[in-house]
């Protein structure tokens, strides 16, 4: 039987497990830590560090050394390392890689399949890109699991009873937490929050910029320019960001430090206490806490409370938290599973439960967004609401706005906005073949299926014609637009050639408005297709559809009067 582990791709730091038996288990590294720093150092194309050896060397091979790569995934970003590019997807892919081999070697066996763990808010275009770094690391992603979800499978796993058990994951670049009922063996996500920009990295960030106010202001030098000492001081912070866990105050120390053009060397200090700490955080954790307690609300939790608590995620040590969390549940906090372990230990429960196809355990996950299409007007409609149940499917239907119109774009979106515009675009395909008819009079039947990954596929079907097309949402993630399993490019030239053919008939009847709206359009159609410009191309198609419907209009117009 294949052994399937569980990774928690961690923005700071990343874990790997598996089953030991009945328990989960963490794998140690290469070098018998249980945790693997999230630092991507490469030198060149084959010498590529990962983990305690990136970061050991970050401070003297800074602009070789990329960390927090999964705040970026699907983004579009990329980063630029000795004239090549690397997406966030190939940089994870290297951690990924890693684990699987301290996996591989811990279990004297090849690995080939993997939970990945991924926040309960990442978007669609975050969790493909999860799904690629997996197929570029050589795993097969059996699942992407939510990380609250695999921590409340860790704890309750072997915990007996009904409970009520509410996540927070305060990890190093995202918050969410979840609320989930256990009845028996069934797991049920009731409700979802978070923010995928928040986080520990957030804290480093605002204490770092205090520490270099205060340098800078004593020295005279500006260190921001020098990123050698940037990642000195960020490893400080860092360490000093810890350390005020347990302590109540830290020092952050650069001794010897000469300046261009300086004499004696200076020993630059600060001093910096848990109090002042909590001052520059206090706004971010209260938000978490904010987010808190609109998911009990919405799971229902207010008037019966919570069973259990959970803490997942590095930042979710630090004491402010705790003290907020205990006043606003009106309960004492549970540690019982290291924060920093809990998700890779749930992800290979979840593994476990996959690979000898049980029915021990049954975890159902929620959507964390709304999901629908744009309507005209920049309208966004909902179709599959946030915190619906996965698996799901659901469907709308929705008519044409303009008369004879043979396709429509469907524009797929995630978000809390009514305005369209304001959403994140998942992608866009059209449907064509639809019946021609008068405005309003089509009946075109858009239907959402999401599954147990949070993967979005759509349809899209004329009810009379039985015109369909299914395709995989492809996010957009850059200015060209959304992929298309179709040639919109031909078909727009189709409709261009179309247009020209009925213009050219019927021009001199057409008022002076209308004429240079319809010269425009087909420019603009000709410049898109020959640019490959795929969002231009789209709108272009839906201009002409509707100056098609509008000229036919002139045409029985003409035909009446004659």
């Amino acid at each position: 039987m294949r052994t399937v582990i569980g990774i928690d791709l961690g923005t700071t730091n990343s874990a790997v497990a598996c089953m030991d038996g009945n328990e989960p288990l963490v794998i140690p590294n290469d070098r018998g830590n249980r945790i693997t720093p999230s630092v991507v150092a490469i030198n060149g194309p084959d010498d590529v560090l990962v983990g305690e050896s990136a970061k050991n060397q970050a401070v003297v091979n800074a602009a070789s050394t990329i960390t927090a790569a999964k705040r970026v995934m699907g983004s579009g970003t990329v980063f630029t390392i000795g004239g090549r590019t690397y997406t966030p997807e190939q940089v994870c892919s290297y951690i990924l890689r890693k684990l699987r081999k301290d996996a591989e070697t811990f279990l004297g066996q090849p690995v080939q399949d993997a939970i990945i763990t991924v926040p309960a808010h990442f978007s669609e275009a975050q969790r493909r890109a999860t799904q690629e770094a997996g197929r570029l690391a050589g795993l097969r992603v059996r699942r992407l699991l939510n990380e609250p979800t695999a921590a409340a499978l860790a704890y309750a796993y072997r915990t007996p009873g009904d409970r009520r058990i509410l996540v927070y994951d305060l990890g190093g670049g995202t918050f969410d937490v979840t609320c989930l009922q256990k009845e028996g063996n069934t797991f049920s996500v009731l409700a979802s929050e978070g923010d995928n920009h928040l986080g520990g990295v957030d804290f480093d960030a605002l204490l770092l910029d205090r520490v270099l106010g205060e340098f800078e202001r004593n020295s005279e030098l500006n260190f921001r320019s020098e990123p050698i000492l940037m990642q000195q001081l960020s490893e400080m912070v860092e360490r000093a960001k810890i350390e005020l866990s347990t302590s109540e105050s830290t020092r952050i120390l650069i001794p010897f430090f000469g300046g261009a053009g300086a004499g004696a060397p200076l020993h630059l200090s600060y001093e910096v206490n848990r109090n002042e700490f909590y001052d520059l955080i206090d706004a971010l954790v209260r938000k978490t806490v904010k987010l808190t307690m609109a998911a009990v609300r919405s799971a229902g939790f207010g008037l019966r409370g919570v069973d259990s608590l959970v803490l997942s995620g590095g930042s979710s040590r630090i004491p402010l938290v705790h003290t907020y969390l205990k006043r606003a549940l009106n309960l004492e906090q549970v540690s019982l599973v290291n924060p920093d372990e809990i998700v890779a230990m749930g992800a290979a429960i979840q593994g476990a439960l996959l690979s000898d196809q049980s029915d021990t355990v049954h975890v159902r996950d929620v959507t964390a967004y709304n999901l629908g299409v744009e309507i005209e007007g920049d309208h966004f409609v909902t179709i599959l609401p946030r915190n619906s149940p996965v698996p799901a499917r659901t469907h709308r239907t929705f008519t044409t706005v303009s008369d004879r119109q043979s396709s429509v774009e469907i524009h797929v979106l995630q978000g809390e906005e009514p305005a369209a515009s304001r959403n994140i675009s998942l992608g866009r395909f059209l449907l064509s073949g639809i019946q021609e008819a008068r405005r309003g009079e089509a009946r075109v039947q858009v239907s959402f299926e999401i599954d147990e990954d949070a993967l979005v596929w759509v349809t899209a079907r004329d009810l009379r014609t039985g015109a369909q097309q299914n395709v995989k949402v492809t996010p957009v993630s850059d200015g060209t637009g959304a992929a298309l399993d179709i040639e919109v490019a031909d078909r727009v030239a189709a409709l261009v050639e179309r247009v020209e053919q009925m213009y050219a008939q019927e021009q001199f009847r057409l008022d002076a408005e209308f004429r240079a709206e319809i010269e425009h359009t087909i420019r603009r159609a000709s410049e898109a297709t020959s640019g490959a410009d795929l969002r231009a191309l789209h709108e272009c198609h839906l201009a002409l559809e509707t100056i098609i419907g509008e000229l036919h209009v002139e045409l029985g117009r003409s035909e009446a009067e004659q």
